[in-house]
């Protein structure tokens, strides 16, 4: 994973922003699936389900996995 085309690790209180943007069914299937996981885990399960979530966040907090 990678901010700023630097390699970067996901912290929970980022994960938490970003969830302010997420699907609520998608975001509870994902924590009902991968509970406890780690924030990297989390976002990327996350985007397997909604691959369009991956431009946002590009565009919003320039991260691509």
């Amino acid at each position: 994973m990678k901010r700023y085309n630097d390699d970067f690790v996901l912290s929970k209180d980022l994960l938490d922003v970003i969830a302010t943007y997420m699907d609520d069914e998608k975001r509870e299937q994902v924590h009902f699936e991968l509970a406890p996981c780690t924030p990297e885990e989390f976002l990327i399960r996350y985007v397997e389900l909604d691959p369009d979530f991956e431009d946002l966040l590009k565009g919003e907090f320039s991260i691509t996995l």
